[in-house]
């Protein structure tokens, strides 16, 4: 089983990274493998708002090739033969980051093309120093639901602070616990074949 763990954050040592990583290494411990990408370092360009042409042009093609060729092909790729996806932001304004958004608005077209994602498991990482965790999560939750992710039991760990995460004894435990329970909904979805209609 194949997870992916996209990294919001500007920072890839900071807080939402340390807490991601987290997650990722529960993950390797019950027996999924890992791929970890920090969106800072894979330029994407925002979301061109194809969905609104007339007739619509969002698809997966027109979004990422010819002059609109950027990271996000790969991204694509990554997504459509993954197993799950965790989604780890910080806390900017009481939302997701910018880098966070432009990806999700940017995975529009794989939804747009038939809920390409349908049936993958989400997870989600928040951290930062003031509250709005849970406002960027259930951001994040609401948009991947409609894209067709699947959740396990407690989806998501976030931290809110300036020390470090692991004197959050919470925190960790939900970020080991999300790892867990993300390979294990994978596991039985591997298990059925499920058409997700």
């Amino acid at each position: 089983m194949k997870f992916i763990g996209i990294n919001g954050s500007a920072r890839k040592n900071g807080k939402t990274a340390q807490l991601l990583s987290i997650v990722m290494d529960s993950i390797v411990s019950a027996g999924g493998e890992v791929e970890v990408y920090h969106l800072i370092d894979h330029p994407i360009r925002f979301c061109m708002g194809c969905y609104s042409e007339d007739p619509p042009s969002c698809n997966p093609r027109h979004c990422t090739e010819g002059d609109l060729a950027d990271a996000m092909r790969g991204f694509h790729q990554k997504l459509l033969f993954s197993d799950g996806v965790v989604f780890a932001t910080p806390v900017y304004w009481f939302g997701m980051s910018a880098l966070m958004k432009a990806f999700v608005e940017r995975l529009t077209s794989l939804e747009n093309a038939g809920k390409l994602l349908a049936g993958r498991v989400a997870g989600f990482v928040a951290a930062g120093e003031e509250e709005g965790a849970m406002m960027a999560i259930s951001h994040l939750m609401a948009i991947t639901s409609d894209m067709g992710f699947l959740f396990p039991p407690m989806p998501f760990t976030y931290y809110i602070g300036r020390g470090d995460i692991r004197d959050d004894p919470e925190a960790v435990e939900y970020a080991e616990r999300l790892g867990r329970n993300m390979v294990r909904l994978a596991s039985i979805l591997q298990k059925e074949e499920v058409e997700w209609v």
